[in-house]
């Protein structure tokens, strides 16, 4: 699949209204790695919330091919390696990337 404004409107549309919020591309970043993690909506920290983000962006890069999940560390955090080179994805590849890799993942939770 390729990325799709229409397909990527439609998926902040449907996340604002479930959350009741106005959903932003780290929101559904921090939704995604929520549910990764398994620990529920809760309060979080600052610090907690990026590593949801930083998490969700893990999954979906390896989704898409670019990282491969290795393992768990001692805190129980998934660990990956590098497939694809990905330092020299632009900023914006790198958006279009996860957005089409949201895209497919909520396609496949709601269907």
């Amino acid at each position: 699949m390729s990325y799709n404004e229409d397909a990527w409107n439609e998926i902040i549309l449907k996340v604002s209204k479930h959350f009741k919020v106005t959903a932003d591309f780290d929101f559904i970043l921090f939704v995604i790695g929520v549910q990764e993690r398994g620990t529920g909506f809760k309060e979080y920290t600052r610090e907690e919330k990026w590593d949801m983000i930083n998490l969700a962006k893990c999954k979906l890069f390896a989704r898409k091919g670019y990282l491969k999940e290795t393992g768990h560390d001692s805190e129980n955090w998934p660990t990956f390696e590098e497939v694809k080179k990905m330092r020299t994805l632009s900023p914006s590849l790198n958006q279009r990337i996860l957005k089409e890799a949201i895209i497919e993942y909520f396609e496949n939770a709601w269907n």
